[in-house]
Formats: C-alpha cells, structure tokens, sequence
C-alpha cells in the first residue's frame, strides 16, 4: 500500500504529515516554513524519495458553508503544481476546522510552537482522507494465512492410526 503525504497549504506555513493506506494512521512530520526552510518542492521531493510516497492529501479550505474563496483557489493551485511536479496521486480534502481542532489538540501542551498547529492540522487532514477509505475484506486474516502457509494439513488423519486385524481403529473403537 502507498505512503501518503498530508498537507496543510497556506502562504507562509505548510503543515507535513506522514502516512499510509495499510495502517491508516497519520503522524506530524514538520512545518515548512516560506523563507526560512528552502524550497517548499525540494522538500516535498526529499520527502516523497524517502517515503516512497505515491498519495498528496491537500487541505482544501472551504468557507463553512462550503464556498471556494481565495484561499481554496490558491491551494488548488499549489496542487495543480504539485501534479505536474511529482509522479504521485494528489487529492483535495476538505479541511474546514482542522486548525480549530489541532489548537484543542495543542492546548495542553507545555510549550506550543507556532508551527506546530500546521502540522497537527496536516495530520488531522491526513487522518480524515484516510478514515473515509473504504474497508478492504482480506481473503483470509494474517494469522490465518501465516498458519496456512506454515502448516500442511495430512491427506487422511486416520491413515496415520494404527489398525487391528479388522480394520478397526485403535482406541474408543471409532
């Protein structure tokens, strides 16, 4: 299953989080930060080499009505870019009142760095796009199928019994 990447877009802050489609859980990476880190794509490529990246998740930042507005239209944008840019799937997920949330998250944090809310809310996008997948059924549980692989089931039990001279098996007379 691919590794994804979850992305908090604004202008002066990205929020990065990590995950995959296999465990569905996503994790913060860090907050790049316009101007001070270098290039947001040098980053993002270093990442998606590592990784293994094959999913972008981009916040997409509706009104609460559900309205695109400049900011939506600038993060698709960054996603249209990003398209052209990497050999990875990238998808809008709709992100309305992630900051909110990761501020809940941060509130009982000792010391809250500024860039730590986009990074929490880049995992709380991530998380969302990842818990609406749907449920895949296995063909068997891994245990079960470890236990296939490394057991062979004998042809017939009973042939391994001894047998007395009337062809009755040893024992409860079954």
């Amino acid at each position: 299953m691919p590794a994804c990447l979850g992305l908090d877009y604004g202008l002066r802050r990205i929020g990065i989080a990590a995950g995959d489609t296999e465990r569905r859980l996503a994790f913060t990476v860090k907050t790049h930060t316009e101007g001070e880190d270098g290039s947001i794509l040098r980053t993002l490529a270093d990442l998606i080499a590592a990784r293994d990246v094959g999913i972008i998740v981009i916040g997409l930042p509706l009104t609460a009505d559900g309205r695109v507005e400049k900011m939506a239209e600038q993060a698709q944008r960054f996603a249209d870019r990003l398209r052209r840019e990497f050999d990875a799937d990238v998808v809008m997920w709709d992100e309305r009142y992630s900051s909110a949330e990761a501020d809940r998250w941060l509130a009982d944090a000792k010391k809250t760095v500024k860039g730590d809310r986009d990074a929490v809310a880049a995992a709380i996008i991530l998380q969302s796009w990842l818990d609406s997948l749907p449920d895949e059924e296995p063909e068997t549980a891994p245990a079960e199928k470890h236990a296939e692989e490394s057991v062979e089931e004998p042809a017939d039990e009973s042939a391994d019994e001894p047998t007395d001279d009337a062809g009755e098996q040893d024992g409860d007379g079954s």
